[in-house]
């Protein structure tokens, strides 16, 4: 992987030079909220890069809320994507194997994905939600990218992640080669936003073999008591990186035929209710213990990973503040006692 140094009175010059030939987005800051927008020459000043992940995840540009599928869409103009972090990397894995990679490939998708060219961020100021690292994540991408940005004090690293990240870079002059000493601030910063998360995350307590005690929790009677406050309003599974369920619906108008791929959620009533009108998980404490067996069990069967990335943004959007470390903390704590010896009974889980 090559790695280079830019300094900050460059990075916009660089990015600039991407406007006429791609749609750019970009994070700003919105009501406190890092958002993704159109980059432009006229805001290019205020773009936010380096900070942490979005709002938005990384799946809004590949898998839209609604779109159509029959007929195929036309290639869309090349796209560049600034500011993804890690989270949102692994989340894209997911997509690709159930998009890219499975049985029935999306076109739509497909294309999207040769189309689109990301600069992934490294995360230096991290959320309280966030909690990559209690899954074995890291709060900066190693694969994924095209090119990463990591942001120093003086400037950036630019590492390059593939043949399309070097088409990026393009003219070489913004670019010096990274000196051991730039390095070695990197490094110091990674350390610095891990142990930062690690910290925000000492009081729950997530098994270190999460899908393993899934298995074996999966018929506990607390998932009767954890989901009380939600609302089944698919907050969720919207934000969630790699949630990929969706809906087809036929609009066909006389001779014209279209056919239509929507977002579904699988906390909703009417998720996987047949024609008879009779539901595999009737109650929602079902759908709710569905939803986290997806990440932690079935997607580990499926995929060889898990679903989960640890972004938080299922804990931020929750109308009914529900923390998902609380209810994996709560659900496991018998098997985190056998395991560390601790009693996780926390004062924070009596919410549930």
């Amino acid at each position: 992987m090559k790695t280079y140094f830019i300094e900050n009175n460059k990075i916009e010059n660089f990015i600039s030079r991407w406007l006429g030939d791609y749609n750019v987005s970009a994070p700003f800051l919105r009501n406190q909220h890092l958002l993704y927008e159109p980059l432009s020459t006229e805001n290019i000043d205020d773009a936010v890069i380096g900070a942490v992940r979005t709002i938005q995840p990384l799946k809004f540009f590949f898998h839209p809320f609604q779109e159509r599928i029959v007929p195929e869409i036309a290639n869309p103009k090349k796209s560049i994507v600034i500011g993804a972090a890690n989270c949102d990397l692994r989340g894209l894995k997911i997509l690709d194997n159930v998009f890219l990679e499975g049985d029935y490939r999306d076109p739509n998708f497909i294309s999207r994905r040769q189309n689109t060219f990301i600069v992934s961020i490294d995360c230096t100021q991290p959320l309280s939600v966030c909690f990559c690292k209690s899954l074995g994540l890291n709060p900066y991408p190693e694969d994924g990218f095209d090119l990463n940005l990591t942001k120093l004090e003086s400037g950036f690293v630019v590492d390059v992640g593939s043949e399309k990240g070097e088409i990026l870079l393009g003219d070489k002059s913004f670019l010096k080669n990274a000196t051991e000493s730039v390095l070695e601030e990197r490094k110091r910063i990674r350390e610095g936003v891990s142990t930062k998360i690690l910290n925000y995350n000492e009081k729950f307590h997530i098994p270190n073999k999460i899908s393993e005690e899934f298995r074996a929790q999966f018929d506990s009677k607390k998932w009767e008591m954890v989901w009380k406050n939600c609302v089944q309003c698919g907050s969720c599974t919207n934000v969630c990186p790699s949630c990929v369920c969706f809906l087809l619906e036929d609009i066909s108008r006389n001779e014209n035929f279209v056919k239509a791929k929507i977002w579904d959620s699988c906390l909703l009533p009417g998720y996987a209710r047949m024609a008879s009108g009779v539901s595999p998980r009737p109650l929602l404490w079902e759908r709710y213990r569905n939803r986290l067996a997806c990440k932690y069990q079935y997607m580990v069967e499926n995929f060889g990973k898990i679903g989960c990335t640890g972004c938080g943004r299922c804990i931020a959007g929750c109308p009914g503040k529900i923390d998902k470390r609380k209810v994996l903390s709560c659900v496991f704590e018998d098997a985190l006692f056998e395991e560390t010896g601790k009693d996780v009974k926390y004062e924070s889980l009596k919410y549930l």
